[in-house]
């Protein structure tokens, strides 16, 4: 075995040794691995034979001696079944089968599940080595062996053989054998729109990609912005060819209605504008705001369940996992009115809402969050330890006003946060 590694390593498979980590030499006896240097294993693996180009009739008597000495040599015959079908060893693959051999079960998920990164990263590697007739004649074999199971699709997959999608008859197969849940079909089909491909459009069409309305206008929408005016045609004489238009505008009519008379505090209304967490007394805490208003009402409920508390940077322009564009509507906020119920408010809440704030290298000098108003209910006006106690919840808002009920620990709360403060309600 000594011996025998650094020939393997040096041989055209090093990455599939550094990949799986268990150097498998029988992997030598299919053609892709002997093109340079070839590596005999016979008499139980222990002695090696000079490097030289080996026929095929010799491999396969090897091969064939392994398969009977399995037990003694440690020899896999599945896995190197799995490998003649890429390297398209048709002799080989006929004896390893009479042997007995079928693709390892493990083989079979990763190519139709997805597998560890490694496994996945070498297989995507290899097909993308392959030419394009190759690439048929291949995956048509491993999808037999599959049992005619789809096979597994990942945008890395689509990375490495993107040129090749970008044919027709490749975009084709890869719709009739690949699992489709996986795809991001909008991306995929705004790339075959910025390459100007109505055929392969049509072939998205005849695979349901566009039965929604929604999607196929957005879709338009894009061509259109992209100057893509085939494509345009395209999707236009689509519309014009399947779309019921009376029913599709009976549709929006409906929903404008629903939406029109839907109730303000209801799940669906609000999960549009609002972030929030369910607590454990069943109780909602507000933990983001993602509408566009610039005067923001929080609700006292969402659904049935009352708001009870503002969470952490709520408000903040520097909280975690928002867009820029959120980002930018809070530095723009001007009043927050915070009902009745709220009983807490988290640190820096309210920090920075309605800041300048450098953007792109810009500086955007929107108006400054100008009034918040703070209902009774807020413990931190329970008693002069909670009000003096209470976190910074107003960080950078240099014009803020708070309004704050007429209660006796109003005041010492708004100096501990060092804001200026009204009373309402007087």
């Amino acid at each position: 075995t000594d011996k025998i590694r650094p020939i393997f390593r040096r041989s055209q498979l090093v990455y599939l040794d550094g990949l799986y980590g268990d150097e498998n030499y029988s992997l030598s006896l299919i053609s892709k691995a002997t093109r340079r240097e070839t590596v005999e294993i016979i008499n139980l693996g222990k002695r090696f034979c000079s490097v030289q180009l080996v026929s095929i009739n010799e491999r396969l008597r090897i091969l064939n001696y392994l398969c009977q000495n399995a037990e003694k040599t440690g020899f896999n015959r599945n896995d190197l079944l799995f490998y003649a079908h890429f390297s398209e060893d048709r002799e080989m693959i006929e004896l390893l089968k009479n042997k007995g051999a079928v693709v390892p079960e493990n083989r079979i998920k990763m190519i139709t599940e997805g597998g560890n990164n490694d496994d996945w990263l070498s297989y995507c590697w290899i097909v993308h080595e392959l030419d394009d007739e190759q690439f048929f004649r291949v995956l048509n074999a491993l999808i037999a062996e599959c049992g005619s199971k789809k096979l597994h699709f990942t945008e890395l997959f689509w990375e490495y053989n993107k040129k090749r999608f970008e044919k027709r008859e490749f975009f084709k197969f890869l719709l009739e054998n690949f699992n489709q849940s996986k795809m991001n079909k909008t991306k995929l089909m705004k790339g075959i729109i910025e390459r100007g491909d109505a055929e392969c459009l049509a072939l998205c069409a005849e695979n349901g990609w566009l039965k929604m309305p929604r999607k196929r206008d957005e879709m338009i929408a894009y061509a259109e912005s992209k100057g893509k005016t085939e494509v345009v045609a395209y999707l236009l004489d689509f519309k014009n060819r399947t779309a019921d238009l009376a029913a599709e505008r009976e549709k929006a009519e409906k929903k404008a209605e629903r939406e029109l008379n839907a109730d303000p505090f209801s799940v669906t209304e609000l999960k549009k504008q609002w972030k929030y967490e369910k607590q454990t007394d069943g109780t909602i805490m507000i933990t983001g705001y993602k509408g566009n208003a610039l005067e923001i009402a929080v609700p006292a409920r969402i659904g049935k369940a009352p708001v009870t508390a503002v969470g952490k940077r709520a408000f903040s322009p520097n909280a975690l996992r928002i867009t820029e564009e959120q980002a930018l509507v809070r530095c723009r906020i001007t009043k927050i009115i915070v009902p009745e119920g709220v009983r807490t408010i988290g640190e820096e809440a309210f920090g920075g809402a309605g800041a300048c704030r450098a953007v792109k290298g810009f500086f955007n000098a929107f108006s400054d969050l100008r009034e918040v108003v703070l209902p009774s209910s807020l413990e931190a006006f329970s008693s002069r330890e909670a009000a003096e106690s209470a976190p910074r919840v107003f960080v950078n808002c240099r014009l803020l006003t708070v309004k704050v009920p007429h209660t006796p620990y109003t005041e010492t709360f708004c100096r501990s946060q060092n804001v200026d403060f009204e009373f309402y309600g007087v």
